[in-house]
């Protein structure tokens, strides 16, 4: 009833602030003096060129260009990211960033993945996707050591405008999407927005498939000048046939005397395997600007996922021919409700200093219901040549799991002649756990304490250096060997670099140094016993570039040194699997004028270097690989378009990665797309 009672509050709360006359003190129907995004992962505006930490913003015009149709294919031209490590997987988003997982977040609110229920994104329904690298719990408490993805959804535009799309490629891609943006009344104050997308693609592997249905109207209603609430709302469905993209080492990364596993074989049961999600997200996102400049705002989010997953996969071999095979299995639903207030104000000082206060609490409830078994078994199967229909029996546990976590957090900013920049941040978070997964009660119940600064000098010529430290905190349940709780996983990352916005051409140049290390990682003692005494961590360097080098001319350009260790036992340290030492990339794009008119070509390479395994698979590279990307986008007219989207153009045969299992890197994809634009 606790928890009940304050979601319900905080709703109160928006509407009372909205529809009392006495507190918008305008006049209803007036227009917002600008558009603003409540859902920002700052908190505060959004991700700017003058922050002292690595952050960047994916628009959803470079999202649409690189042809993407998942966040970790949107990320493949950012420096510090890894995406896709797993292959082109249908039923999950994977990427790493400074060879860390990271976090999600929906518009500035937390999705929670609990355990294997985990909510997926539709990348058309997404305007933005926002990055902030390496640990930062500062603003929603517990997250990965890697950082954060903020993904912006479509909301209403203040201008009438719509498209509608066709597309059609190899591995059976089939979509339709529209998207339409229109006012309610005449003054423009009530304004909507359509989102709505169908689209289909077979797997890598033999037999896997998906279908996906997405639809999120949203409406945007400027109460007054200063008063504003955007209501944004979602549902999504997958289901077919999941990808299982794990692979024995032998046949893949170790040579085998009978060949090399094709990267289309399917080690599943196509009679058995399925996968079918449906989620539901409600949310809003509400400010109000009151006469003395104080900004109250405030977003809320309700997720609903309800999953049915059998997966059948490969997990080792008798170094032959046969396949040693497990399924997974979870069926259950997850629930998250989270909320967000928080106050604004900035000070102008006559002395050229100028201050910004942030002071905010959120609150996450989550709770996931369901049966699960992470691993059953399944009959072997050839290696290279698959016969399928072998019989297994499903069994599952009881899985719940109920998460909780408060958070009271401020952030200071200083400006000192437009010229030194100090932020200052301090979060206090309180998080709890009631778990039940398969037949063992995991709790926990932390308080947790975080801090995170910066500071950067701006130059009259555009350079801008920094500095900056960030803290965060994961809580994991259970206990270790001797039967005392686990502790949070902890992160912290030092960055010091520079940022150039030059005056001779359009766009912005940045070098970053970080070293971001996650202690209280498990690892055996020299009784062979888990205890948390570990660490992991990576120091590395990024540059990214991104330019105009004229007014037809792009080019963005990265390029990423790691340097990661993960310990096994307090005596034994090996470089981090699955994490390449060097990755680059480079994309350019070029702008026709005259008789080619209306024609945009672009292409772009990307290299990750090799990485090794040594905990299972000491001795064995996996060699680095370079893949070529290619686009071309023809207006016909001012409404009608053609466009051609080519990933991995020369159909290159890889390794992304081994961690105990290896995992083929995504085969070639052409998709046309045609699209009318008004």
């Amino acid at each position: 009833m606790k928890n009940k009672t304050f979601h319900y509050s905080a709703l109160t709360t928006a509407l009372l602030l909205s529809l009392n006359p006495a507190l918008a003190e305008t006049q209803a129907g007036e227009m917002l003096e600008e558009i603003n995004v409540v859902g920002s992962i700052t908190k505060i505006g959004g991700i700017t060129y003058d922050q002292p930490q690595s952050a960047t913003v994916v628009t959803a015009q470079q999202i649409s260009d690189n042809g993407a149709k998942k966040v970790d294919q949107a990320l493949n031209y950012q420096a510090g990211i890894q995406g896709a490590p797993f292959g082109n997987d249908n039923k999950s988003e994977w990427f790493k960033i400074r060879g860390f997982d990271a976090s999600t977040t929906l518009d500035g609110t937390q999705t929670s993945p609990n355990g294997f229920f985990v909510w997926l994104p539709e990348v058309y329904g997404v305007e933005d996707i926002e990055v902030v690298k390496g640990a930062n719990s500062l603003l929603y408490g517990a997250s990965q050591a890697g950082g954060t993805i903020n993904l912006i959804t479509k909301r209403p535009k203040t201008t009438p405008q719509g498209e509608f799309n066709l597309g059609l490629g190899n591995n059976n891609q089939r979509s339709v999407s529209a998207d339409y943006s229109g006012l309610a009344n005449e003054s423009g104050s009530l304004r909507y927005r359509f989102v709505g997308q169908f689209r289909q693609e077979d797997g890598t592997q033999d037999y896997s498939k998906m279908k996906h249905y997405y639809f999120a109207p949203s409406l945007t209603w400027d109460i007054s000048d200063k008063t504003s609430l955007t209501i944004l709302t979602s549902y999504q469905r997958e289901h077919g046939r999941p990808t299982n993209g794990f692979l024995p080492a032998y046949g893949s990364l170790i040579p085998s005397s009978l060949g090399t596993i094709a990267r289309s074989t399917y080690f599943g049961e196509p009679s058995r395997d399925n996968m079918e999600r449906e989620q539901l997200s409600v949310g809003y996102e509400f400010q109000h600007k009151f006469n003395n400049d104080w900004i109250f705002s405030q977003n809320y989010r309700f997720n609903h996922l309800d999953m049915d997953l059998l997966g059948v996969f490969a997990w080792s071999s008798d170094n032959n021919r046969s396949a040693y095979r497990g399924y997974s299995y979870s069926k259950g639903t997850s629930t998250t409700h989270s909320v967000d207030n928080r106050i604004s104000k900035t000070w102008t000082f006559e002395n050229g200093i100028e201050n910004t206060l942030l002071l905010g609490t959120d609150y996450l409830h989550a709770k996931t219901r369901g049966h699960n078994n992470g691993f059953g078994y399944v009959p072997s199967i050839d290696l290279f040549a698959p016969v399928y229909g072998q019989d297994f029996n499903l069994t599952s546990t009881p899985y719940h799991i109920k998460t909780s976590q408060w958070g009271l957090y401020i952030q200071d900013q200083l400006r000192i002649d437009n010229a030194w920049i100090f932020n200052i941040g301090l979060r206090h978070d309180k998080a709890r756990s009631n778990s039940f997964v398969s037949s063992t009660n995991n709790s926990y119940n932390i308080s947790h304490n975080t801090v995170s600064g910066g500071m950067m000098y701006l130059f009259e010529n555009g350079l801008a250096p920094y500095f900056s430290y960030s803290e965060s905190f994961r809580p994991t349940t259970g206990v270790d060997g001797y039967n005392r709780p686990y502790k949070p996983y902890e992160g912290k990352q030092y960055e010091g670099g520079i940022k150039y916005a030059p005056s001779f051409v359009d766009g912005t140049i940045s070098v970053a140094y970080f070293d971001l290390t996650e202690k209280n990682s498990l690892v055996s003692d020299s009784s062979n016993v888990s205890v948390q005494a570990g660490e992991r961590r990576n120091k590395g360097i990024e540059v990214q570039a991104d330019l105009n080098l004229t007014n037809n001319w792009k080019i963005n350009a990265a390029y990423t040194h790691n340097h990661s260790r993960q310990d096994l036992s307090n005596v034994k340290t090996i470089p981090t699997p699955m994490v390449a030492k060097h990755i680059a990339s480079l994309w350019t794009s070029y702008r026709f004028d005259g008789a080619l008119d209306g024609l945009l070509v672009g292409t772009g390479v990307r290299y990750v270097g090799s990485s090794t395994d040594d905990q299972y698979y000491a001795g064995y590279k996996v060699p680095s690989y370079t893949v070529w990307d290619a686009m071309a986008q023809y207006h016909f007219t001012p409404n009608w378009q053609l466009q051609i989207n080519a990933t991995n153009l020369t159909n290159k045969t890889y390794l992304s990665g081994c961690s105990f299992y290896c995992y083929y890197g995504a085969e070639r994809l052409v998709n046309a797309t045609v699209s009318y634009k008004w």
